[in-house]
């Protein structure tokens, strides 16, 4: 930071203004005062993950794994409950051709309904013997599997547009949850599976209220204990008291890194919701297989068994420390994919808002900065590789500043509605077209990740990642995380084994570049009021004082960093690390 940025800090009408800003918030945002939800509190065993990865990654790595061995008794509990079983003749009806399906989830929870919606229509489009996304191009057709793969849909907080980089603070109005499941025209006999981390970000409940309201059959799927919700939160007590929702609650303790849902989380809700679907494809489809739910957790903690091997620990810890490398020397990483990139997708692009990092960047915005990494398909163009990706049309949202007025939106939506329709999302270059920003700056690398059976693409000289066993490969370096991957009619263990991985890696990447504090993720833009909660937490976990005061420290730096661009000023720290910096140069 800047002697300019301090000055703005000083600045008297700032200063009244923060102070303002963060009463406000200490006394009138308490529903949004979080920080007794266990997916928002520190986990024990991660308490020193930032100084244990930057001395030996391996070790960091280790912890992370620990954490997850929290999920697989959490699997095994659910699929003895009444609401799982529920889940799966959801499920079943929808594949019996009643009534249609759809997923909801708001940022981590908002990519994993997309990706459930793939499996789904991957599993159909497999049966008819179809190339991806062949059924969103006929959908008038009369082929019975194709007609089952457009049964499916989803909704993500903010549309498709929010798969690529984070859009500010939609998570906090349930009539934007609500309009999106309205527009699909959502009717009696459908069947809504919202999923949201901590069971109370308000898009999501949107999402279910207005499901209800439609005659819907609807889940609600998160990962704190409802009795805890119910007894602090007024509107996830509102809709968990409903009597026609049905509650899944996958409680597993915190995440391992503070409030990072995109982890833990996230991994069990795709576990379980994937299982449910699998189940019912099986047992509801011709041939009426039979379904091990037990033998399916098994599966899942022989997963996680494989991952600690000391090869794959080895191998992921290489990974990250290149990867480290490369960024403190200001190049780019290229992730390359085909069967999988929405897997890979995901993570790279969920890196921006989780460790402030440069967002993906439009193809024809040369002003901004280049994302770190990126993920693109090397068989195809862009546009083909969005509809590959998919399995269908991206859904952008093309809403008005009328439609912002009537959802009841904060004036500056109203005023400036946010660029999230289709032709927005069609900037950003994810295929094979020529895109010199990944190659500008060295050192940079070039990897491409196959999973399981997959073979490279041809000619590829350069270097790759392998999960699965390994083949012969006579291109560049091999990354090879040795592992046998059950077979699923959906490649639900195939996905789950790239997040966890993805995941781990990133994670401990960020944290050997110093992106971590402890357990803490101190890279932190408070775009909406959870984060502000979080922020203003951290403040006071690492300094010692009250949660007010801390609060009021956010938001001045807030102000201050909006201050000091709106000058000219440049900087790459986040509102939490310039209060860190001013209040104790603790980072």
């Amino acid at each position: 930071m800047t002697s300019n940025y301090y000055q703005c800090t000083q600045n008297d009408q700032i200063l009244r203004d923060a102070r303002k800003m963060a009463d406000r918030f200490v006394s009138e945002e308490e529903q949004f005062h979080l920080g007794y939800l266990p997916t928002e509190q520190a986990h024990p065993y991660t308490r020193n993950f930032s100084h244990t990865v930057q001395l030996d990654p391996l070790a960091g790595i280790r912890l992370l794994q620990k954490v997850d061995g929290d999920l697989p008794p959490v699997a095994r509990r659910t699929f003895y409950s009444d609401s799982y079983e529920r889940l799966v003749e959801a499920f079943a009806s929808v594949v019996s051709g009643k009534g249609r399906l759809c997923f909801s989830g708001c940022g981590s929870t908002g990519r994993l309904a997309v990706m459930l919606e793939e499996m789904w229509r991957q599993y159909w489009e497999d049966r008819a013997g179809a190339l991806p996304g062949e059924a969103a191009q006929h959908s008038e057709t009369d082929n019975p599997f194709l007609q089952k793969a457009n049964q499916c849909c989803s909704v993500m907080t903010g549309g498709d547009r929010a798969l690529i980089r984070a859009v500010e603070n939609f998570e906090d109005f349930a009539t934007f949850g609500r309009r999106q499941i309205a527009e699909l025209h959502f009717s009696r006999g459908d069947v809504l599976i919202a999923i949201t981390e901590g069971g109370e970000t308000s898009s999501v409940l949107g999402t279910a209220e207005e499901a209800l309201d439609r005659g819907g059959n609807v889940f609600l799927v998160f990962s704190n204990p409802s009795s805890l919700l119910e007894s602090r939160i007024d509107r996830s007590r509102k809709l968990i008291k409903h009597p026609d929702l049905h509650v899944i609650d996958l409680f597993s303790g915190p995440m391992a890194l503070s409030g990072s849902t995109r982890m833990q989380a996230t991994t069990l809700e795709m576990m379980v919701v994937g299982s449910a679907m699998e189940e019912a494809l099986l047992t509801a489809g011709e041939g009426h297989k039979e379904f091990d739910r037990m033998g399916q957790a098994d599966r899942f903690a022989s997963l996680l068994q494989s991952l600690e091997s000391q090869a794959c620990g080895e191998a992921m810890a290489y990974w990250a420390g290149k990867e480290c490398q490369i960024y403190k020397e200001g190049g780019r990483v290229t992730y390359l994919a085909s069967r999988f990139l929405l897997d890979i997708f995901c993570d790279t692009s969920e890196r921006s808002p989780t460790f402030m990092l440069p967002p993906f960047r439009p193809a024809d915005d040369e002003s901004a900065p280049v994302s770190w990494a990126y993920a693109k398909d090397p068989r195809r163009t862009s546009a083909e590789a969005w509809f590959s990706m998919l399995r269908r049309k991206p859904r952008g949202l093309d809403w008005s500043g009328d439609d912002y007025k009537a959802m009841d939106a904060p004036p500056y939506l109203c005023k400036e509605p946010p660029s999230l329709g289709t032709g927005e999302i069609a900037r950003y270059l994810i295929g094979c077209e020529h895109d010199p920003s990944r190659k500008e700056r060295e050192p940079y690398w070039f990897l491409q990740i196959v999973i399981g059976d997959e073979n490279p693409d041809t000619p590829w000289n350069g270097d790759l990642l392998r999960i699965g066993s390994k083949r012969s490969y006579k291109g560049g370096e091999e990354v090879l995380l040795p592992m046998s991957l059950p077979d699923s009619p959906i490649f639900l263990w195939h996905h789950l084994v790239v997040k966890l991985v993805l995941n781990t890696v990133s994670t401990a990447t960020m944290g050997i570049l110093g992106r971590i504090q402890g357990n803490w993720m101190v890279q932190l833009d408070p775009t909406n009021k959870k984060l502000i909660d979080r922020g203003s937490r951290i403040i006071s976990q690492l300094t010692g004082i009250p949660y007010a005061e801390a609060c009021n420290e956010l938001h001045l730096s807030m102000l201050a960093r909006d201050q000091f661009l709106k000058e000219g000023g440049q900087t790459t720290t986040s509102p939490v690390i310039d209060a860190l910096e001013r209040l104790h140069g603790i980072i």
